[in-house]
């Protein structure tokens, strides 16, 4: 197994826990927006979700400058894919708002950012695999991508669990189904992962 790199290393110590601290804002402490009417409080607890995003964000660009000019190449080509894909789907919610087709309101711009990271995430892994390498994302700490998905499904599993009171409908649901799909790619990839272990073994002498 690759040691990972002091680079990745200190990226996972600032990223995962910037991420839960993210998590545990949205699902715990956001929804009670609605019951504070001082206003600079409420300002202040409507902003509070920007702090963990600042932090992730500048483990990203620490991620990215420390990186070989490769590395920085295949972010910059995932950075490009996702502002790609998101500017293109909030073009197309535009024009269909716009025509009174659907109706958005403010808070869709909550999922604009999260929706960015996922597909800078798949764009760099894309990428990673056209340069020759594994298409691991972020960083290389030893721990296998099921795991880690199925770690983040568990995650969600138990804010919906504790919070269940706090949640509206739309929120228990949003939950509910990203803890299923992380929990369902975890385990297809971990199938495949054994499956190429096993024929691995099979193929050794």
């Amino acid at each position: 197994m690759r040691k990972p790199r002091p680079l990745h290393q200190r990226y996972q110590r600032e990223f995962w826990p910037a991420m839960a601290a993210y998590v545990a804002v949205m699902f715990l402490l956001w929804p009670l927006l609605p019951r504070v009417h001082d206003g600079w409080l409420k300002i202040a607890l409507a902003l509070l979700p920007v702090v963990p995003v600042v932090f992730v964000v500048r483990a990203m660009l620490r991620l990215a400058r420390g990186g070989d000019e490769l590395e920085q190449r295949i972010h910059l080509i995932g950075l490009a894919i996702a502002a790609t894909v998101v500017s293109t789907l909030s073009l197309v919610g535009g024009f269909l708002a716009a025509a009174n087709i659907i109706k958005l309101d403010g808070s869709i711009l909550i999922w604009v950012w999260p929706t960015l990271v996922v597909v800078y995430a798949a764009g760099r892994s894309w990428a990673s695999r056209r340069y020759g390498g594994n298409g691991e994302v972020m960083c290389h700490n030893g721990i296998a991508w099921h795991w880690r998905l199925l770690l983040v499904a568990l995650l969600l599993a138990m804010i919906v669990g504790f919070a269940r009171q706090q949640l509206s409908v739309y929120q228990f649901g949003a939950l509910c189904c990203m803890s299923a799909a992380l929990a369902a790619w975890g385990l297809i990839l971990a199938a495949a992962y054994w499956r190429r272990r096993s024929l691995d073994e099979r193929e050794a002498p």
